[in-house]
């Protein structure tokens, strides 16, 4: 019995360890395509993240790729649109580009790992996200709102100089609030107007404006501030800011 054990747990490995070098072997193969294609170093991540497919930044004589790995055995006309994406072409041909990739993700959307139900917990220690949202979906969206809510993971390190309070994962219809905000001195006003604000992108989703994603466009500004406790909750977190800088406990 722990002999075939042995065996099937060695067949796993040798089996992960072959994905992990077919899939390098990929990688590399894209970044010399993509390289190849705009006449520039390329650094290329992989990942398997939920929300942004493709991001890149040119830093230091390279252009750093992020995709996910679906990206990894894309045709050809896929990885031409990579490359103008980040290239130096007109926006109607970035605008174009960006077109492509969108397409290419909403046809292979069934490779997007699924989230993990027990990696998202609405009930923290001082609020609860759940009754929050529950709230705000009956009295401000009239139930519309689809959605699944929890608190991020706890992270040390050093001291943060800025925060993203929350994000919402467009795909996934997940809402993901910072656990520096579950504390009794954060009011639950204040972390009510943040899910409000990340609830609000389901409404006013992100648009493509000149070649340029828009996620807070001038209606979602407007709605945001229509909210009752917009201002209060706003100018509650500039008093406030360096308790949300810091790590909870």
């Amino acid at each position: 019995m722990r002999e075939r054990q042995a065996s099937r747990q060695l067949d796993l490995f040798e089996a992960r360890l072959a994905a992990r070098e077919v899939r390098v072997g990929a990688a590399h193969r894209l970044a010399d395509d993509l390289s190849g294609l705009l006449g520039e170093r390329v650094r290329l991540t992989v990942h398997d993240n939920r929300s942004t497919m493709v991001s890149f930044r040119r830093r230091r004589g390279e252009i750093r790729y992020r995709v996910h790995h679906m990206f990894l055995d894309a045709p050809a006309q896929v990885v031409d649109a990579l490359a103008a994406f980040a290239g130096h072409a007109r926006a109607t041909l970035r605008r174009d580009a960006g077109a492509r990739i969108d397409a290419f993700v909403k046809e292979h959307r069934g490779r997007i790992a699924a989230p993990r139900d027990d990696r998202l917990q609405p009930r923290g220690r001082a609020h609860d996200l759940q009754a929050i949202f529950d709230r705000l979906n009956r009295d401000h969206f009239r139930g519309a709102i689809q959605a699944r809510i929890g608190w991020g993971a706890v992270r040390g390190g050093r001291r943060r100089r800025t925060v993203k309070t929350g994000v919402y994962v467009q795909d996934a219809r997940i809402i993901r609030i910072h656990p520096t905000l579950d504390r009794p001195e954060v009011p639950e006003f204040y972390v009510a107007a943040v899910v409000h604000h990340e609830m609000l992108h389901q409404v006013v989703a992100a648009r493509e404006v000149n070649g340029r994603r828009v996620v807070h466009s001038a209606e979602f500004r407007r709605r945001e501030r229509a909210y009752p406790d917009h201002d209060r909750a706003r100018q509650w977190e500039e008093r406030h800011l360096s308790l949300l800088l810091s790590s909870p406990a």
